[in-house]
């Protein structure tokens, strides 16, 4: 599929299955507003993805940062008791913690959407002119959950919280002025996270962060301004398996640190399950006929060992229909014949095992950039392979040894984009 057509779905996606509807805005507004009548404009920040506005639905946390040092919180939790008015249908419930102030909003049991009120002091300013400060090292889990585990030790083992430095203002002013100059960022960030949610719902052990993919994305545009939607999310899939083995982005307010430090407590198996995602995901991109939410939901995908994607040398698949191009493989009819004479797609069975067949280019309207071949055996075959390489000549000769499923594909390649491919099945 052409490039401006994949990015029009993926925009379109985006927009109507991703991004916070009206409704969603105006509960956060409400929400929001209903704790700052109480603790006051001027000494709260809102933070997190949805000032940045890369945050997706269904919203889950809004945390915000007031001027309030740790002594103050019960004094706090006692003035929304005796203040607060829900301005929801759903019933709350407050954790005074350590060193924040949760609010859960509640349908029955199950939580629908949360408030975190996080002390901070600040700090400084940053290169905007805004502000920065010291919060609770809490701050960096971003489930209720691990928060908790997190106090439960601290509490065991008579430890002192930590004051880190923060700059979360820096991150929204980075994210809105990116978003002036491209305004396929956030939606880039939108399905990025879109598709980490979907991995994680299939496997828990899934640890990749939306903050840090986030991030990559923003990395990626800083140096290169114009990329599309697509560009930035091919970039980004193709680089994810080398950017996951070791800590890559400084943290805005400590260059001491790296917002992507948790990567280095990834064991083997943890890494192998963000591998088959991506895998998955840009497989399912060089077959895309459509669908995004199959982009997004395609799960996981474990290759074979010698199996090669395009997408392995960084060339993505954008098929332009209008160009001519096929395959065909032809078989040696009878044994010790020197010409290849029958179709393979006009035989099945016997007729194809321990023979020889040459696949040849018969339609080719494209040029001679240069092309690649890939054969693939059945999947229960002792040898799979899947391997690509190129090919000078417009021909591949291969023999047959294995029952199954098995094809042959060549791939034309033009200005580093498979720009047509064409695919012989041969059943054994």
């Amino acid at each position: 599929m052409l490039k401006s057509k994949i990015e029009t779905l993926l925009r379109n996606h985006v927009k109507e299955s991703l991004s916070p509807k009206q409704e969603d805005i105006s509960f956060v507004s409400t929400i929001y507003n209903s704790f700052t009548d109480i603790l006051g404009q001027n000494e709260c920040r809102q933070i997190g993805s949805f000032p940045r506005y890369t945050a997706i639905r269904p919203l889950h946390d809004l945390e915000f940062e007031g001027d309030n040092p740790q002594d103050f919180l019960n004094e706090l939790a006692k003035l929304f008791e005796e203040n607060y008015t829900n301005p929801t249908s759903y019933s709350i419930k407050t954790k005074i913690q350590t060193h924040s102030l949760a609010f859960i909003f509640l349908k029955g049991e199950d939580e629908v959407f949360a408030v975190d009120i996080v002390p901070a002091k600040i700090r400084g300013k940053n290169e905007f002119d805004d502000d920065t400060f010291l919060v609770p090292e809490i701050i960096q889990f971003r489930s209720h959950r691990k928060k908790e585990d997190f106090y439960a030790k601290l509490q065991s083992t008579n430890q002192n919280m930590k004051w880190i430095k923060s700059d979360p203002l820096g991150y929204i002013t980075i994210a809105s002025n990116i978003n002036k100059e491209n305004s396929d960022f956030r939606k880039s960030v939108k399905f990025i996270k879109g598709w980490k949610n979907a991995c994680k719902d299939k496997n828990e052990n899934f640890k990749l962060k939306s903050f840090h993919l986030e991030q990559l994305i923003t990395e990626q545009l800083k140096i290169k301004s114009n990329q599309t939607i697509f560009d930035s999310l091919f970039e980004c899939f193709t680089d994810l398996k080398d950017n996951v083995r070791k800590p890559k982005i400084k943290d805005r307010a400590d260059s001491d640190k790296y917002i992507d430090q948790y990567v280095l407590e990834l064991n083997e198996s943890e890494l192998s399950l963000i591998d088959q995602a991506v895998d998955a995901v840009l497989i399912a991109f060089e077959k895309f006929h459509g669908n995004v939410n199959n982009l997004i939901n395609v799960g996981y995908y474990k290759r074979f060992s010698k199996e090669m994607f395009l997408f392995d040398s960084k060339i993505p698949v954008l098929v332009n229909t209008d160009l001519e191009f096929e395959i065909e493989g032809y078989v040696k009819r009878v044994s010790g014949y020197r010409e290849y004479t029958a179709k393979v797609s006009s035989l099945r069975g016997d007729a194809l095992n321990n023979n020889s067949i040459k696949f040849d280019i018969i339609k080719n309207n494209i040029g001679n950039d240069s092309r690649k071949w890939k054969i693939r055996n059945d999947d229960n075959s002792p040898e799979p392979r899947g391997e690509i390489g190129y090919e000078t000549e417009p021909v591949r000769i291969e023999t047959t040894k294995y029952y199954g499923k098995h094809y042959a594909e060549c791939y034309a390649i033009k200005n580093g984009i498979c720009v047509a491919k064409s695919k012989s099945d041969v059943i054994i």
